[in-house]
């Protein structure tokens, strides 16, 4: 059980959110052989690992919450839909497979394995996390690699993350650093995390990714106002503003000296509403949503715009899939879990850092990504849930430093 136990204190988090595999999947970029060996031998030591979490929890079935119950149920009705999708229905749409059925099953194994425990989100955990990922993206900025075309002046970290993950991950990089940034009163550690929110915007630029540009954005507000309240807030909110708008044109000269195509894609953005086509199809989803409104179509858009991928907003994906039966209870389950974020991050628990990044996993989840393949979303929505909102004496502060 010591093992589990320092297992669980200082690898668990970091094996299943990013930072761990970004480090080894450029060993077979290197070596110029299949990345399949890698990705597909980690997935194996993230379902041993997890089976290990779960079944040493105190030896006994989880005695479930009312918050934990909502999510066992929405995330079985999922499992059910695309069980129905895949394998019953003999695949009607020409597409999604039983690798994406197999994947579910294991974000399924991945969640219960990351029920609230304070080891998760300890020191040992965030220094563990922080320092791979910074590792992995100090790689990643000397080796990435351009994207496949249409995407010009955008790139991947490797050939396991693409330019929208790689930018994802120096997002991640930043929220960590700007959370520790407010959490840490020594002037070293402070020239640290600053040099981490430089390390994960030069990573967002040289990915050329719009999203999380947004996501960023959004989940500094955010925390931003759990922290301070809101008239405080809103004073740090602008202040933000305008030293971003200052910063602008050095930022910018940044991004065209590595090449990057965020900047026009940001101004395309803004000057001529461009969305990647995203608007139609969302449009599309609506449309097939009030088709099948009471027990969805399918985990996958079965028609139209978009054919045979994800509608790119986790909300419309929910009702897609599962209609009103699973959709409501899901939409319920994101507020819930949202509320509590909140209310965390405002009275400082442990666990703040890992709520960050749940935020921004679902700031992301609203465009970019998708229910079905999101087994990180799955698993910290479980471990928000999981977490007694009244406990006060788990509330330590991050970093931690005297």
């Amino acid at each position: 059980m010591n093992y589990l136990n320092q297992y669980k204190s200082k690898y668990h988090f970091s094996v299943n959110f990013w930072s761990v595999l970004l480090v080894f999947t450029f060993v077979p970029d290197l070596l110029g052989i299949e990345n399949g060996i890698v990705k597909y031998g980690f997935w194996a030591l993230r379902c041993a690992s997890a089976f290990w979490v779960v079944f040493n929890y105190k030896k006994k079935i989880y005695h479930l919450n009312s918050s934990e119950k909502l999510f066992f149920f929405v995330i079985i009705i999922f499992f059910i839909n695309i069980f129905i999708d895949v394998l019953l229905e003999n695949n009607r749409n020409g597409y999604g497979t039983t690798v994406d059925l197999a994947a579910f099953a294991i974000a399924i194994l991945v969640s219960f394995s990351f029920r609230y425990d304070p080891m998760f989100s300890g020191q040992k955990s965030f220094n563990f996390f922080a320092l791979t990922l910074a590792l992995g993206l100090f790689v990643a900025f000397f080796l990435a690699v351009p994207s496949p075309l249409p995407w010009v002046g955008r790139m991947d970290a490797n050939s396991s993350f693409n330019t929208i993950n790689y930018g994802q991950l120096g997002c991640a990089m930043s929220l960590v650093s700007i959370y520790s940034l407010t959490k840490t009163k020594n002037i070293w550690y402070k020239i640290l995390w600053v040099l981490g929110v430089f390390l994960g915007l030069l990573s967002i630029m040289k990915a050329g990714s719009r999203s999380p540009i947004v996501v960023l954005f959004v989940v500094v507000l955010f925390f931003l106002f759990a922290k301070s309240g809101f008239s405080k807030g809103l004073i740090l909110s602008v202040s933000l503003l305008l030293f971003l708008w200052f910063m602008s044109d050095f930022l910018i000269e940044i991004a065209d000296s590595m090449g990057s195509s965020l900047p026009a894609r940001i101004l395309s953005a803004l000057e001529s509403g461009e969305s990647s086509g995203r608007d139609k199809i969302y449009a599309n989803t609506l449309s097939l949503i009030n088709d099948s409104l009471y027990f969805g179509d399918s985990y996958l858009i079965p028609s139209g715009i978009g054919k045979g991928g994800y509608p790119h907003n986790y909300i419309l994906e929910a009702f897609l899939t599962c209609g009103l039966f699973g959709g409501i209870p899901f939409l319920i389950m994101l507020l819930l879990s949202l509320y509590k974020s909140y209310n965390l991050l405002r009275d400082g628990h442990q666990s703040g850092w890992i709520v960050v990044i749940f935020v921004q996993l679902c700031t992301f989840g609203m465009f970019s990504s998708s229910l079905s393949s999101s087994q990180d979303f799955w698993a910290l929505s479980f471990f928000i849930l999981s977490i007694d909102i009244s406990e006060k004496h788990n509330r330590k502060r991050l970093p931690e430093e005297t």
